[in-house]
């Protein structure tokens, strides 16, 4: 069997042109493409990469890297990026990522990148020091896969009943994981859980 991955990217063309630096790599790929951070986490293949824009609507960012290394902890995720923030290539090392590449870098560069981490190694910028994951992003690693779920479900403002009801889950259950993450993130309310989704976007 060859090489399965999963691409995320919102945008078609992003998603073809990795599809296509993927294919002079891996020709029998199997690939999987997903435009939100909720396909990618619904999906319940086994996959040998990831290859993820921080871009996602419903998810940007580092905290998207986050809730994908905790669903899949033994996948190497490849980040393809967008965003002109400099310390975004160290705050991904830092958070899970096996590799890091701007989408201002040529093709080449971008084939190479899944090579290396298809093949079990990393790519970064040369000598990059990975940043020590802040206080916010170490709390929010610290989420099981069902509380990171219900925390964006918060993010849009929807009661515990209209959660319970999306995720297929009692408003019981709901109230449990709510109570779980304001303890785990360290706030008192709802609000500031979800603020701090806001703070971990590059």
């Amino acid at each position: 069997m060859g090489l399965c991955a999963i691409i995320a990217d919102d945008h078609p063309m992003c998603r073809e042109a990795a599809r296509v630096a993927l294919s002079l790599v891996a020709p029998d790929a199997d690939v999987i493409q997903a435009g939100s951070l909720g396909e990618v986490l619904s999906e319940t293949r086994s996959v040998d990469l990831v290859i993820l824009d921080l871009g996602l609507p419903d998810s940007r960012g580092i905290a998207s890297l986050i809730d994908v290394a905790r669903d899949r902890p033994s996948t190497p995720i490849l980040i393809v990026s967008g965003t002109d923030r400099p310390d975004a290539e160290a705050r991904a090392a830092a958070n899970g990522a096996a590799g890091f590449v701007s989408k201002a870098a040529p093709i080449d560069t971008l084939v190479s990148a899944i090579r290396t981490v298809a093949d079990g190694g990393t790519h970064f910028t040369p000598g990059l020091e990975p940043a020590a994951p802040d206080g916010t992003e170490k709390r929010l690693s610290t989420l099981t896969p069902a509380e990171a779920r219900v925390l964006r479900a918060m993010r849009n403002g929807d009661l515990n009943k209209q959660i319970a009801y999306e995720l297929g889950l009692s408003e019981i259950t709901i109230k449990q994981h709510v109570k779980a993450i304001l303890r785990k993130l360290d706030v008192v309310n709802r609000t500031q859980a979800i603020l701090m989704l806001h703070d971990v976007h590059p």
